[in-house]
C-alpha cells in the first residue's frame, strides 16, 4: 500500500486487528477484553506534519501494560509500513477517581526503521548529547562499572563535557564510586539536574532509591525508568554520554540498545573462559542490532605482587587475545587487578583522577582510543 493512498480507514482496520493479536499476549490488560470494548480502546487516527499519531483509550491499563501495547503496535505498524513514522497516545476517556480525565500522553515523535530481527527499531536522540556509548559485559563482577567511572572521568580529562549514566537499576554503583549522593533536584522544565562529581555530569537510579532496599520490578518498568534517565533529564551540552549498562543480554539492555543512536559499544570481560562466554553473547547482541564495537577491555588482566612484584594471571592468561582473534576486535586495554583501584572506587575517589599512577594510565590510554574512534566514526558519517 503506497503511501498517497492510505487513509485512516485503512488504519483503523490495521490497527484494531494487531490490538487483537496484542490481545492474546499476557500482561496485555486486554486478555477479557470483548472484541466491542476492544474496538473502542482505537479513539482517534489522525495524520500529523511528520507523523501518524494512533490514539488509544487507556481506562484501566497499568503503565506495564500500556509499554507492551505500544511496543507491539509500533512493531506491527514498522512492519507493515517502514517508511512512516507513527506515535502512540493513550488517554483515559472516563474520570478517575479524582475527577479528573487525563491529558494524552506520549514520548516525542520518532522515526522507525526494520532491524535485522525484523522487529521496529525506534530511534531517539537524547537532546544536546552528542555522542552516546555503551559499555557492556555479558556477566556481573567483571568490574563494568569500574571501568565505565573512570573512563568517564578520563575523558573528561581530555577536555569534553562528559555525563555518565549508571543504567543499573537493581545495583546500581555510581554513588559510591563517585563518592556522591541524591536526590537530583528538578529544574522548572521538571527534568532532573544530574549531580556533578570530578567534572562530569551523573545520573543513578541510585540517587533516587534507598541503598538498603531492592527494587523488585519486572523488566517492563525498569526499561521505563532507564528511559525517563535518559530523556527526562537536563543533561544540557554533552559531548560524549557513557552508558554503563546493567550486565546480561535482556529485555533491559535491548530497549535501551534499540531506542538510542549509539555511536559505540564497549564489552569489558575478564580473561576467565566463564567471562569470556557471556562476553561473546554480549558482542553477538551489538552485531545482530548493528551497533558498532569500539573493542574488549581485559579487566583484571594480571596481579603484580606489591612486595615482590611477581606476576599472577589469577583468572587466566591469554583469553583477551583469543577472544580478540575469534570476533576480529581490538584489544583497547588491559586493566590489573590492583588493590589500589578497587579502594579508589570503594572511597570516591576514582584511580583515574591520580594521573601519576600507572594504573591511572591504562584508563587516560583507553579514553584517547575511545575518543579517536567516536571522531573517526563521526567523520564516516
Amino acid at each position: 500500500m503506497e503511501t498517497a493512498n492510505r487513509n485512516e480507514k485503512d488504519l483503523k482496520s490495521i490497527v484494531f486487528s494487531a490490538l487483537s493479536e496484542i490481545k492474546q499476549k499476557l500482561g496485555s490488560g486486554l486478555e477479557r477484553e470483548s472484541p466491542d470494548k476492544l474496538r473502542s480502546r482505537l479513539l482517534d487516527i489522525v495524520r500529523g506534519e511528520h507523523n501518524w499519531q494512533i490514539h488509544v483509550g487507556s481506562d484501566g491499563l497499568e503503565l506495564d501494560n500500556k509499554i507492551l501495547i505500544e511496543r507491539q503496535l509500533l512493531s506491527q505498524l514498522g512492519e507493515k509500513f517502514p517508511q512512516d513514522p507513527f506515535t502512540i497516545y493513550f488517554r483515559r476517556t472516563q474520570a478517575d477517581a479524582k475527577g479528573n480525565k487525563q491529558a494524552p500522553t506520549s514520548p516525542v515523535s520518532i522515526n522507525t526503521s526494520p532491524n535485522p530481527f525484523g522487529i521496529n527499531v525506534r530511534k531517539r536522540p537524547i537532546p544536546e548529547v552528542k555522542n552516546i556509548i555503551v559499555v557492556a559485559s555479558g556477566k556481573g563482577g567483571v568490574g563494568k562499572s569500574t571501568v565505565s567511572t573512570n573512563l568517564a572521568i578520563s575523558l573528561g580529562k581530555l577536555g569534553h563535557k562528559v555525563g555518565l549514566m549508571d543504567a543499573d537499576v537493581y545495583g546500581p554503583s555510581g554513588p559510591t564510586m563517585l563518592g556522591t549522593k541524591g536526590p537530583m533536584e528538578i529544574d522548572e522544565d521538571g527534568k532532573l539536574i544530574p549531580l556533578i562529581a570530578h567534572n562530569v555530569k551523573v545520573v543513578s537510579f541510585g540517587f533516587l532509591s534507598d541503598a538498603y532496599h531492592p527494587v523488585i520490578w519486572r523488566g517492563p518498568l525498569v526499561s521505563k525508568a532507564i528511559e525517563q534517565l535518559c530523556f527526562d533529564v537536563a543533561w544540557k551540552e554533552l559531548d560524549i554520554l557513557v552508558i554503563d549498562l546493567p550486565p546480561g543480554t535482556g529485555d533491559v539492555q535491548l530497549s535501551l540498545i534499540e531506542s538510542l543512536p549509539i555511536e559505540g559499544a564497549v564489552i569489558v570481560s575478564t580473561p576467565q573462559d566463564v567471562a569470556l562466554i557471556d562476553a561473546h553473547k554480549a558482542l553477538s547482541m551489538f552485531n545482530n542490532l548493528n551497533v558498532p564495537v569500539f573493542g574488549m577491555v581485559e579487566n583484571m588482566s594480571v596481579f603484580a605482587c606489591p612486595n615482590c612484584g611477581h606476576e599472577e594471571h589469577i583468572f587466566g592468561e591469554g583469553g583477551g587475545e583469543d577472544f580478540s582473534k575469534q570476533r576480529n576486535i581490538p584489544i583497547l586495554a588491559k586493566i590489573p587487578l590492583d588493590a589500589s583501584i578497587r579502594m579508589a572506587c570503594d572511597t570516591g575517589q576514582p584511580i583515574s583522577l591520580q594521573k601519576r599512577r600507572p594504573q591511572a594510565k591504562a584508563f587516560s590510554m583507553l579514553a584517547e582510543k575511545i575518543a579517536l574512534s567516536i571522531s573517526n566514526h563521526s567523520a564516516e558519517h
